[in-house]
């Protein structure tokens, strides 16, 4: 392992890559039913719309616009081009044609860095993903604003899920999800150990309940991650921590945040109720095969990673609950958001294209109808509210407890911690997954000194 002086400056030569970058904006376009209008409606899907539209002008045929989309994920594809389907079907005044592509996730965001800066080659509609966002809002932004088209939606949104694609209130990114932080329990494992999961409100709660299970079944109660932030920053963000605050203040080195990652190093080092994951992280093959083995009773993610119970632990179908996370204090928040992806228009699209590219992605992001399908076709939590009494997402997952999963993410937003993203944000990821995680877990180290390091080694940056 690298010595701890090694490891940041071998950290501080990595983000030194990360660089900054920046934009502008308008919107509009009304002609045959818009996007607010469809959306008005209550939310018809493709079928509908597309027969709608054709009834009202069988002849219609709108004005071809390519669009260039950058992703690094297939599924994002998929979704954006089916999305464009619809779209095309219920708008009479552009035919989005859309040219997506995928690449390697390092490869495409180093690529459209340098398109950026470079001032050529960027695409039309690009995806960037969380931990890079802030990157691209330093200096001058290239991304366009989409404030105007979020506005038309606001009243029906998560407001705290807009906040990481932000600068100075202004929006530059729409997500994917949600990305509800939720606790998965293995019932059958905690009914062995002759625990009920409803029981456990608070970390107190969590923590006799790690205690009975350790003692009474075969499993630990929980594992932790040392080469990835998710085990860190979520608890760290529930507590009111983070990275920085609603001001654009870095709070790295918050009492917050020392409290929350000093409840962690107590779970593996003082109540010996947890371990560190295989692997160091929760999306290792050794892992899933682990938990999937019945050798951990539960484990704290966002919510798109059910998505890996089903494709990589087949022998938990039907035994993971979904529940909240014990909160640190009486009425304080039970959940943030984790992860996530902001679709972006960069300031290098023709400026006779940002129109329909505004409307399509207000369409394929924020409408009713986009929304219900971040859960049927991603297997996404949406951050439109009104959607969840859709019966998509009211009806049970016999996987889940054959519980109404998204039903239960619903109860918790209103007490819901945001995430701020400032401008050395990619940087302090680095700092909790390189350095703060493995020598808090790993080695025993004083959580408050090493948040107080990290912190210092950002500040030092500008």
């Amino acid at each position: 392992m690298l010595a701890l002086t090694d490891r940041r400056r071998f950290l501080a030569l990595g983000s030194a890559i990360v660089l900054g970058a920046a934009a502008v904006a308008a919107c509009g376009g009304d002609d045959g039913p818009s996007v607010a209008d469809l959306d008005a409606e209550g939310g018809e899907d493709g079928a509908e719309a597309t027969e709608r539209a054709m009834e009202s002008d069988p002849e219609w045929e709108g004005e071809d616009i390519e669009l260039e989309f950058w992703t690094f994920v297939d599924a994002h594809t998929d979704f954006m081009m089916a999305r464009a389907e619809e779209f095309n079907a219920a708008n009479s005044d552009y035919n989005i044609i859309l040219e997506a592509s995928t690449a390697d996730y390092e490869e495409m965001h180093d690529r459209l860095l340098v398109s950026l800066q470079s001032g050529s080659g960027a695409p039309d509609i690009v995806d960037i993903e969380i931990q890079r966002f802030a990157t691209f809002l330093r200096g001058e932004v290239p991304l366009h604003p989409l404030t105007d088209i979020v506005d038309n939606h606001r009243d029906q949104l998560v407001e705290e899920r807009l906040a990481p694609y932000q600068l100075d209130g202004v929006e530059y990114g729409i997500d994917y999800h949600l990305g509800t932080w939720v606790m998965y329990y293995n019932d059958a494992i905690m009914q062995e150990a002759g625990v009920d999961v409803d029981e456990i409100v608070t970390w107190d709660d969590y923590i006799e309940a790690g205690r009975q299970v350790v003692e009474n079944t075969d499993a630990m109660m929980t594992s932790v991650e040392t080469t990835d932030r998710f085990s860190i920053i979520g608890p760290m963000l529930q507590n009111g921590g983070g990275t920085y605050d609603e001001n654009n203040e870095l709070i790295l080195d918050s009492p917050e945040n020392v409290e929350a990652l000093q409840l962690i190093s107590d779970m593996v080092h003082e109540h010996e109720i947890a371990t560190v994951a295989e692997g160091g992280m929760h999306h290792e093959t050794a892992y899933y095969e682990a938990f999937n083995a019945g050798e951990y009773a539960s484990v704290w993610m966002p919510q798109w990673y059910v998505t890996r119970f089903k494709d990589f632990m087949p022998e938990t179908e039907g035994d993971i609950l979904i529940r909240r996370m014990p909160e640190f204090s009486d009425g304080g928040f039970i959940s943030t958001m984790g992860g996530g992806t902001g679709t972006a228009i960069t300031t290098q699209i023709d400026e006779d294209k940002l129109d329909a590219a505004k409307q399509f992605l207000e369409f394929s992001k924020l409408t009713y109808d986009s929304q219900v399908a971040l859960w049927t076709e991603l297997g996404f939590d949406p951050f439109r509210v009104d959607v969840y009494d859709d019966p998509a997402l009211t009806e049970p997952d016999p996987w889940f407890g054959n519980e109404p999963v998204m039903t239960n993410l619903s109860e918790m937003f209103d007490r819901l911690a945001p995430e701020y993203t400032g401008p050395r944000y990619p940087e302090i990821i680095l700092q909790l997954r390189d350095i703060v995680a493995y020598e808090v877990i790993e080695e025993g180290g004083d959580p408050q000194e090493l948040l107080e390091q990290a912190a210092d080694e950002v500040r030092s940056m500008d």
